[in-house]
């Protein structure tokens, strides 16, 4: 009872609660990250169970650490995964067993111990062969802890077992495809098979890469390949191959010294972690290449210009074999990635893998290299390595303080020399034979060797480039060094073994010792400290780049126009994206909790939500959504009339929060964690969705993609507030808002929204609400009044008196208004006039920084004024208004339709007399002062259509002015079955 409420209370506290997409503890690394980072698992394990275990291995040493069960894999490290690791444990003793590949799991009987289980590997036969009667090698897990924990942690792994007996299939291609399986056998029996005839045939190696075709760089008997074969080959014998290797500490000295030619690919993609993505996805890589072939993109064409370009030097890629294979693997990664595509140096690290490798592995491999090991090096702003860049001068800088002060000095750019370094991995700037052996530590340790190998040439070096006085002196001493890498270190000297030692064996010398105190918690460190200056400065020129290659209508706004529109366009991009993340992952998170399991964690760990971090994945543009929320940042009237931010201790919200009702005296951290999850941001308002914006939207989107991108924005706003006011070219604007047809006529519904569009934006005005609905009432009646029937050459049907009283609301009778109709009814009314003069477009404040209001507190679109509470029973009771009076007069017109059929005669003249007053007394509202000049020229006229013309002319011209457009015992697991 005791550990399963223990169990439950860690699931809530395993992962802390973000604060916010873009603060510190949301980058935090989670439980969940630190565990994928030190096993090197894929993305979708999480930890499940973990108990503390001695480790006694065949060969009969012992290890006390922690074993670790995900869904997928059996994990042990004697030391946990913790953001001040040293190395991921790959670099150290342990293990990493795929549940697929263990044959069969007994539970020993033991006194000493609890619970002691006996697991048998797929590679657990001494020999490789089992049909010869080898002895079955098992390796020991002695459980520490109380009974209920091992028991659950055995009922876990019971339960794993069986549900990945699916992936054995999986299991075998892949063990088939890897070299060490060649070198010492299959699982049945050795690396020959029978044919149909019964005759032994020897296997034919799998693919290790170009270097099988072109010979592999360097001299294989100066590099002592075959020695190293041999100590590789001993060692895999007795510690297992490819995904049931177990690593000793031998594992990492032979990784150190370099790896046989054949072997490198496969120990790469086991010491990255790749060859697990392999596992569960195998044909991942030619599905790819099937789905997406004799498809174009913008990186494939940049794909085919770089590839004679990618490591001309090696034969392999002066023939189309390896141009082949090259533009294969990057073509799929491209379309795999598409966010990334193709990037600089790509061509070169790729092109370096498949020396060693099949298209399979460095596929997986590059992939791995991409996403995890060196985040952001591979980018469109190359974030990650302008970063790591930060991050070696300020350990340059402390390190080698005299250098550094020189440097400085002189006015050498440190960077000049060392981005070339870490963005080819040093395959550019050192020979090949040497630069694998650096990537032969890379992938084992991780980016520290990175940053130990830069130090070490600088240190090495130091005495000489203190004497550079420029860039060109300090690369040319450095150029030098590399082409004598192969030379000795001592040659002078008198002891032979120091003569012997060669520039690089001195170079990792003094990269692993004296620069072990760089650890990767140092780089972390680092890293985070620069981090927010080198987004900083790339989104800078970025933002310059933009506002610079926008289109001719962005000069119709103020250079601090366009940079606060700039901010927001991408504040609110990437925030939105973020929130929206982490609303998935909370919603995963509630739904694993319920049925019992981890919850993962993203891949990304929040590291997006700025321009800086490159691209977002699924974001090109910005939808109405986001647009809704962009706009309450620059219009008040954007703002829903409910959207009161959400705070602790308020009220319940509608819509998102209906379903998160909250009981009294719940916790801070659950109404934080509430307040978290609201869709548009911690304490901002919630955006208005009104059909006036949707129609914004839609005309803002020029390339009709459903998506704005930042030029669409910037033009849209330009047409609004960019350079004069224009009152003819804001009419004109409203009116092609709603020509849905664009036919230059706007009919009886269109009419209604543009009234709905008024009073939606002037909703906020501190005008009584009887001037503004004056107005817009005015506005209508006149619309109606003066607009045009749709047949006006067709005879009408003969009509009642009472038919011709509310002919306009008849919807019997189509009508519309054109462009002249409308702009003389707006400039009838001194208030529209003024609206649409300059009202409107004050109404969006660019720079103002109260522009983000919620419902309860608006400022006044053109000046500073006290706040206006608008209650919903002030802005919906005219909304209301407006309809009930239309439901009202259209069922009164009906009615005395339907009266008139059947009234006597002689109330005809009575009717027809009630019928002239009512127009009579519609007239009388256009009398006011303000629309004399206008109205008394066409009061004079009985129909609109016999004027308009003229009436058009006479309007422009009076505006015009002035105005510019994880011994025997009990079997628990046997998978002999499989």
């Amino acid at each position: 009872m005791f550990t399963s409420l223990l169990a439950k209370a860690s699931s809530f506290i395993s992962e802390p609660t973000p604060s916010s997409p873009t603060s510190h503890s949301f980058a935090r690394p989670t439980k969940t990250t630190l565990f994928r980072n030190h096993f090197r698992l894929p993305d979708t394990q999480a930890p499940l169970q973990e108990i503390t275990c001695e480790l006694t291995l065949p060969s009969g040493d012992h290890y006390a650490g922690k074993l670790y069960l995900s869904e997928s894999f059996l994990c042990f490290s004697p030391n946990p995964p913790s953001s001040t690791s040293a190395a991921s444990a790959t670099a150290g003793i342990g293990f990493t067993l795929p549940l697929c590949a263990i044959r069969r799991v007994e539970r020993l009987h033991s006194r000493s111990y609890m619970f002691a289980l006996a697991i048998t590997t797929w590679h657990g036969v001494a020999g490789g062969a089992a049909n010869a009667g080898g002895k079955e090698e098992r390796i020991t897990l002695q459980f520490v802890g109380m009974r209920n924990s091992c028991e659950a942690f055995c009922d876990r792994l019971k339960r794993g077992l069986r549900t990945q007996m699916g992936e054995v299939r999986n299991l075998r291609v892949l063990v088939e495809g890897c070299y060490s399986e060649y070198l010492l056998g299959s699982p049945e029996g050795g690396g020959a098979k029978e044919d149909a005839g019964g005759k032994r045939k020897e296997r034919e190696p799998p693919d290790a890469g170009l270097g099988m075709l072109f010979k592999y760089p360097g001299d294989a008997r100066k590099l002592r390949d075959r020695s190293k074969m041999r100590l590789w080959a001993e060692y895999l014998r007795e510690n297992g191959r490819n995904v049931t290797l177990v690593r000793q500490p031998t594992f990492h000295k032979l990784i150190r010294v370099g790896l046989p030619n054949r072997l490198r690919g496969e120990m790469w993609e086991l010491s990255s972690g790749s060859i697990y993505l392999r596992l569960f996805s195998p044909t991942l890589y030619t599905d790819i290449l099937s789905e997406y072939e004799g498809r174009h993109s913008h990186s494939i064409e940049e794909i085919e210009k770089d590839l004679n370009r990618s490591l001309p030097e090696y034969r392999g890629f002066q023939n189309d074999e390896g141009i082949g294979r090259l533009r294969r693997v990057l073509g799929a990664y491209s379309w795999r990635n598409e966010e990334v595509g193709y990037c600089q140096a790509m061509n070169i690290v790729t092109a370096a893998l498949l020396i060693y490798m099949s298209e399979v592995q460095a596929f997986f491999l590059l992939s791995t290299l991409c996403d995890r090991l060196v985040p952001g090096y591979y980018s469109k702003t190359m974030y990650g390595t302008l970063l790591d860049q930060r991050v070696f001068e300020s350990l340059v800088e402390k390190t080698m303080p005299i250098l550094w002060e020189h440097l400085v000095k002189s006015d050498v750019q440190l960077s000049v020399v060392s981005l070339p370094w870490f963005l080819s991995l040093y395959i550019n700037s050192m020979p090949l034979v040497f630069a694998f052996r650096v990537l032969d530590v890379f992938f084992l340790e991780g980016p520290k060797v990175l940053f130990q190998i830069g130090l070490a040439i600088l240190r090495i070096n130091g005495e000489e480039l203190l004497d550079a006085a420029d860039d060109g002196a300090f690369i040319s001493i450095l150029k030098g060094y590399f082409s004598r890498l192969d030379e000795s270190a001592h040659p002078r000297s008198d002891n032979e073994k120091l003569r012997a030692v060669t520039r690089f064996q001195e170079l990792m010398v003094v990269a692993f010792k004296e620069f072990a105190g760089i650890t990767q918690n140092t780089i972390m460190e680092q890293r985070t400290r620069h981090k927010d200056a080198v987004l900083s400065s790339i989104e800078s020129f970025a933002k310059r780049t933009q506002l610079r290659n926008l289109g001719p209508e962005s000069k119709r706004l103020t250079p601090p126009e366009l940079s606060a529109v700039y901010d927001r366009y991408y504040g609110v991009l990437y925030d939105r994206q973020a929130r929206l993340q982490m609303i998935a992952d909370e919603v995963d998170k509630l739904a694993a909790r319920k049925k019992g399991s981890v919850p993962s964690a993203g891949a990304n760990n929040g590291e997006r939500g700025r321009v800086g971090l490159g691209p977002t994945p699924g974001e090109t543009g910005m939808d109405y959504d986001c647009f809704r929320e962009f706009m309450t940042g620059i219009a008040p009237w954007a703002v829903a009339t409910s959207g009161t931010p959400l705070t602790p201790g308020g009220s319940d919200t509608p819509g998102f929060f209906g379903s998160y009702s909250l009981a009294a005296g719940a916790t801070a951290a659950a109404l934080a964690r509430k307040n978290l999850l609201n869709p548009w941001g911690a304490g901002n308002p919630e955006p208005a969705d009104h059909e006036f914006l949707k129609r914004l939207f839609h005309r803002w989107d020029v390339g009709m993609r459903g998506q704005l991108s930042l030029s669409d924005v910037v033009g849209g706003l330009a047409s609004v507030v960019g350079g004069k006011r224009d009152i003819m070219g804001m009419i004109n604007y409203w009116f092609e808002l709603y020509d849905d047809d664009g036919d230059g006529r706007v009919d009886r519904e269109g009419i209604l929204r543009i009234t709905e569009a008024l009073l939606f934006v002037t909703r906020r005005d501190p005008s009584p609400d009887d001037a503004v609905l004056g107005a817009v009432s005015g506005f209508t009646r006149m619309c109606f009044e003066y607009a045009d029937p749709d047949h006006p050459l067709l005879p009408p049907p003969p009509a009642t008196p009472h038919e011709k009283a509310n002919l306009a609301l008849d919807p019997e009778n189509p009508l519309h208004i054109t462009l002249p109709t409308f702009r003389m009814v707006v400039l009838a009314d001194e208030a529209l006039e003024r609206f649409f003069e300059r009202g409107f477009a004050e109404t969006l404040q660019l720079l103002g920084e109260g522009a983000v209001v919620t419902a309860a507190a608006a400022p006044s679109p053109t000046m500073p004024l006290p706040v206006v509470v608008v209650t919903p029973k002030g802005l919906r009771g005219v909304l209301d208004g407006i309809v009930d009076e239309g439901l009202r007069v259209a069922a009164e017109v009906r009615r005395r339709v339907e009266e008139a059929g059947v009234a006597p005669e002689e109330e005809e003249d009575e009717k027809d007399g009630e019928s002239r007053s009512i127009m009579e007394m519609d007239r009388e509202l256009l009398k006011g002062a303000e629309a004399e000049t206008v109205v008394q020229v066409v009061a004079e006229k009985p129909l609109l259509g016999e004027e308009e013309e003229g009436e058009g002319m006479e309007s422009g011209e009076r505006v015009g002015k002035g105005v510019q457009v994880t011994e025997e015992g009990v079997v628990e697991f046997d998978s002999a079955g499989r």
